[in-house]
């Protein structure tokens, strides 16, 4: 059942963008319609009844650049496109939510249904959180295929495939992973989609030959939002990796690395019980619903988070240790906009801010204000921002660390030459903080309950500081990336 907010929002939507009576009558549904492939053009469906029908397109290219034709005749190469074509429906979906989807293409296990279900509800709650809609549990029917059923089936493990193929956002995170790639795997590949600068500059850096996706979204949406559609936050992280699935599906590569990190659990808010996560598909329950559908599918091809037994701490001590990298990373999400520069920093977001917070206590401040081309930690404009980090109520709806890790860096930098002074060191640190060796120390170390399959399991090893300290000094023994 649907919130009469979200019911009166339903009926509003279709007026505004012009649906004939029927439609907001009440018969106005969704229909993933599936893909299909011309040559080397991948094109995914979806429909909303009587308002438009959406087609995107995708296209691989090889790191040489030869577009890739996929061969649908391979099980895995299809099966991955059944996924993805349910992940990039969400995207259009959101325009008027409708009460009703039918699965109209290829049909879909319980597992591809549970995956699309969640994504619809727990991946969509930011957006419903903001346009006031209250949660979406209860507000969707899922027709067609196996829908009925919403509990995976237990399926047999296939052989995977050798080959890895790494996800690239150009930041911090997935630079960090390329770097252990390129040490442990040196056929590795790293794979971008429309990929901006700063990936290309990372992979470039890593020495990684780079697989393009060039995505082509139905502008059509973008007319609608224009007019009125239900549009904001969407779990593009599902697709993005969906999207790399089947990319190594055609390259035959068994392994896509994405660098989903433990902190990415916690919820962003929690709204009277509701659980609402910015970050919900980089979360550990997706991951594995999505590992689900796949399989489910007959892919072969299977995703794994390396960073996922660390926190964003630790993740960003091992950047600066990997001489140069920072210099190359963008994590600022305003240069990845659609229609953004995709270069840069912009040095007053909240992604800004976390991640020179992150990287503050293990890099000097000359370097690391030098390499990101901004100080927001010494702009007494931003303090009021970085403590919106420090409340629960208040943490920004972007990918930031936790509460706990924002207050033990800010705390670490309250005793380091060159960062105590920094305003909001002054203003949010505590140099008289307990244990702050001890923090960091459970802060830096990789969560031994999380176990990554083998060869992966032996790639974090060297990550934790030995000595404790809070100083980065460089690589270390154990070699690096070119």
């Amino acid at each position: 059942m649907s919130t009469p907010e979200l019911a009166a929002r339903r009926a509003q939507v279709l007026v505004d963008l012009g649906a004939d009576a029927a439609v907001q009558a009440g018969s106005h549904a969704g229909r993933v319609l599936g893909w299909d492939v011309d040559g080397p053009d991948i094109r995914l469906h979806t429909e909303l009844a009587g308002v438009a029908t959406f087609t995107e397109t995708l296209r691989i290219l090889s790191p040489d650049g030869d577009v890739l034709e996929p061969d649908v005749t391979d099980p895995a190469v299809a099966g991955a496109l059944d996924v993805l074509a349910l992940a990039a429906s969400v995207s259009y979906l959101k325009a008027t939510l409708p009460g009703v989807i039918e699965l109209a293409g290829r049909p879909a296990g319980p597992a591809g249904v549970a995956m699309l279900r969640a994504l619809l509800t727990d991946g969509l709650a930011e957006l419903a959180l903001r346009a006031g809609l209250g949660p979406l549990d209860d507000a969707f029917t899922l027709r067609g295929s196996d829908a009925a059923s919403a509990v995976p089936a237990a399926l047999a493990p296939k052989p995977t495939p050798g080959g890895v193929l790494v996800t690239v956002g150009g930041g911090k995170d997935s630079a960090l992973t390329l770097a252990l790639a390129a040490r442990h795997d040196p056929t590795a590949l790293a794979v971008a989609i429309n990929p901006r600068a700063p990936m290309e500059r990372t992979a470039a850096w890593a020495g990684l030959g780079l697989v393009r996706i060039e995505r082509r979204i139905d502008r059509t949406l973008l007319e609608l939002n224009a007019r009125g559609a239900i549009n904001g936050h969407v779990p593009i992280t599902a697709i993005v990796t969906s999207a790399a699935v089947v990319a190594a599906a055609v390259l035959g590569r068994g392994t896509v690395l994405v660098s989903n990190e433990h902190s990415a659990d916690a919820a962003t808010r929690d709204v009277d019980g509701w659980s609402v996560n910015h970050q919900y598909s980089k979360t550990s329950a997706f991951e594995r619903l999505l590992s689900a559908a796949l399989a489910e599918a007959g892919v072969t091809t299977r995703v794994v988070s390396l960073l996922r037994p660390l926190t964003e701490l630790a993740i960003a001590r091992g950047v600066a240790q990997e001489p140069g990298l920072v210099a190359e990373v963008t994590s600022c999400n305003a240069a990845f906009a659609l229609d953004g520069p995709g270069d840069g920093w912009c040095g007053r977001c909240d992604k800004c801010r976390f991640v020179q917070l992150a990287l503050a206590p293990f890099m000097p401040r000359e370097q690391l204000v030098a390499d990101l081309g901004f100080d927001a930690l010494a702009d007494p404009e931003q303090v009021a921002a970085f403590a919106t980090m420090l409340d629960a109520a208040t943490k920004p709806f972007e990918c930031v660390g936790t509460v706990e890790e924002v207050q033990l860096a800010l705390d670490l930098l309250a005793v380091q030459d060159g960062w105590h002074d920094a305003a909001a060191v002054r203003a949010l640190g505590d140099a008289g903080a307990l244990d702050r060796e001890g923090r960091l120390a459970a802060a830096l170390r990789p969560d031994a309950t999380i176990t990554l399959p083998a060869p992966f399991d032996r790639w974090l090893d060297g990550l934790v500081e030995p000595t404790g300290s809070t100083r980065s000094t460089g690589r270390g023994a154990a070699g690096g990336a070119a």
